[in-house]
């Protein structure tokens, strides 16, 4: 830039120099074309919002009117799918009932789904999925299932399942950590 001499430029007369002004309209059309669609899109989120409300009470009362007249046609006891140590005693007078709930761990059931976690050692996602923990994971696969097969301290194995349970949440995201999640949950522990 030094060898360029200034001066020269002290006699250009910029006054007839016109300079196009820029057309903003096609800007402003196109900002104005995405506050309607995003108006519209909010709009529908909200409908949505509202239908999936309204499903969800009109759901509610037909069931608490479903409660309402079985109870008035007579009791009505509704028992989840994963029930233990229920018992019902009605219109018995003078009676009583004892009950003695002792459910133990199923061995061999542990034993299949640590043998079919096992298996997913050999996949190459699975070092990847449980990184540092992967070794910690194996070995308790393992002294599980050694546990397991000398059917030996029920707490320390449901111990360990609740460990491998929590390994496999911290890796979830992964197919290998959902299938085990999946595997134990089957198990009662």
């Amino acid at each position: 830039m030094s060898n360029i001499d200034f001066s020269k430029f002290q006699s250009l007369d910029l006054s007839n120099l016109k300079v196009p002004t820029p057309d903003y309209s096609i800007p402003h059309s196109v900002i104005d074309d995405m506050n309607r669609r995003s108006e519209e899109t909010m709009r529908s989120i909200q409908e949505a919002r509202e239908e999936r409300d309204a499903e969800e009470l009109r759901r509610h009362n037909e069931l608490v009117a479903a409660i309402r007249e079985a109870a008035e046609n007579g009791a009505t006891i509704v028992i989840g799918d994963n029930a233990n140590g229920v018992q019902i005693q009605q219109n018995s007078p003078g009676s009583s009932q004892t009950m003695d709930n002792r459910q133990g761990l199923d061995f061999e059931q542990v034993k299949s789904i640590l043998e079919e976690i096992k298996g997913y050692f050999d996949y190459p996602q699975f070092a990847g999925t449980f990184g540092n923990n992967a070794e910690n994971v194996k070995s308790i696969v393992e002294e599980t299932l050694k546990a397991t097969g000398d059917k030996q301290n029920e707490g320390l194995i449901k111990k360990s399942l609740r460990v491998l349970r929590d390994l496999a949440i911290g890796a979830s995201g992964s197919l290998i950590a959902s299938g085990i999640l999946a595997l134990l949950g089957t198990i009662s522990f």
